[in-house]
């Protein structure tokens, strides 16, 4: 697995890059083996000022196992809970994905299963 960090605007501290490291390495085991191979791609920076003064801080990570890329973003008041909304939302994408595989794989077996029947 790899992680890059890049900040933009952003003075990053060791304390939140081994915070934002630690929060976003936690979707990677719903990958199980594929993990190994992951590239996350983790972008930090100031919020833009157009209305969010509440929020300076805005969280970008981008997952790529096997040709599939996972997207998040987060605009919040810490990097820690920005960490924590797009932690969560790379997870539901994953799951989400995971059971779309599934289901695509069980419909193909049931339609060979099908055509196997067909000469009964």
């Amino acid at each position: 697995m790899n992680i890059t960090i890049k900040a933009t605007r952003y003075t990053l501290t060791p304390e939140t890059e081994a915070i934002i490291e630690e929060k976003l390495a936690a979707p990677l085991r719903l990958l199980g083996e594929k993990g190994d191979g992951a590239l996350l791609e983790i972008e930090i920076e100031e919020a833009p000022p157009e209305g969010r003064s509440s929020e300076p801080c805005r969280l970008v990570a981008r997952l790529t196992v096997d040709n599939n890329v996972f997207h998040a973003e987060a605009v919040k008041p810490s990097p820690a809970s920005a960490a924590d909304r797009v932690r969560s939302e790379l997870e539901a994408e994953i799951r989400r994905s995971r059971g779309r595989t599934r289901k695509l794989i069980r419909r193909g077996g049931a339609a060979i299963k099908r055509m196997l029947r067909f000469g009964r």
